[in-house]
């Protein structure tokens, strides 16, 4: 078991460690070098930045001796490849220069991310209650309502269902499994779970809105056939309180003060367009 995680391990490294046009450098001034490959040194820290991005199942290895240097092996190799790369002039061609400079750009679109989010001002309370004011139907729960069915071909069979139902004859579970058209849910007793008004087609959705729980329904017509309906229960809709979405309205503000600041940034560039087809009309 040991094996096999720092196997995986040793595969996810191989496969997440990217180029890079330069020789890396530590994360801290005072990372001790623990290897160097050609004079490239490779630094305590830079294992801690793999350990770092390991999957919970294996960060428990982190202080393992032996996995830190299944680890810094994985480091060695891929900065031995790299070195081979640039002295077979592979980031000379056209192509890996292109992936290289996506990959680069990727990165610092990220970190720029980062540092905007690191360095937003503060949400105020006060905007958050403007916001919750300003956007209460989006924190609404509607009205829901529970319910299960059987789907037959005719009103003839939809009837029959339902005598057997009220004589007890069978019931639901059996007949949803046995007789039901609806693959979907015929294995789970004709469940169709909570659903808020208008999830469903309109006939099923106006029966099964102005029944109460406990009641089933009459044969129903749908594009679908016949539906035998039972109400197993109704939700009241309700609004969600503000101290329950403060967090999810937080990040909307910050995210909505993100895309400004990219806006922004955009606004202060010097763009041309070179091509008329993409100028906007």
């Amino acid at each position: 078991m040991y094996r096999l995680m720092v196997s995986l391990l040793i595969i996810g490294l191989a496969a997440c460690q990217a180029q890079n046009e330069e020789p890396a450098t530590p994360d801290l001034p005072s990372s001790p070098v623990v290897a160097t490959v050609n004079g490239v040194a490779i630094y305590e820290s830079d294992i801690n930045s793999e350990i770092s991005e390991l999957p919970e199942a294996l960060y428990q290895y982190r202080n393992d001796p032996q996995a830190r240097r299944q680890i810094l092996n994985s480091l060695i190799r891929n900065e031995a490849i790299s070195q081979q790369a640039k002295s077979l002039g592979l980031e000379l061609d056209p192509v890996i220069r292109k992936r290289i400079n996506d990959a680069r750009r990727q990165i610092l679109i990220e970190a720029a991310k980062e540092w905007q989010m690191a360095n937003m001002k503060e949400i105020t309370p006060q905007e958050i209650e403007t916001y919750y004011q300003q956007h209460k139907r989006d924190f609404a729960l509607p009205e829901q309502a529970h319910a299960r069915h059987i789907l037959v071909s005719t009103k003839k069979q939809a009837l029959e269902v339902i005598r057997k139902l009220k004589m007890h004859e069978a019931d639901f579970t059996t007949l949803a499994a046995n007789e039901s058209l609806d693959d979907s849910n015929s294995a789970r007793d004709g469940d169709l779970n909570w659903f808020p008004r208008g999830m469903m087609v309109a006939p099923f959705d106006d029966a099964v809105f102005s029944m109460q729980a406990g009641e089933l329904s009459m044969p129903v017509k749908t594009r679908f056939g016949w539906h035998v309906i039972e109400l197993l229960g109704r939700r009241a809709g309700m609004q969600k309180p503000l101290e329950e979405v403060r967090g999810e309205i937080t990040a909307i503000l910050r995210q909505q003060l993100l895309e400004q600041w990219y806006e922004s940034i955009e606004q202060k560039a010097r763009i041309k367009i070179l091509n008329p087809e993409y100028n906007s009309k």
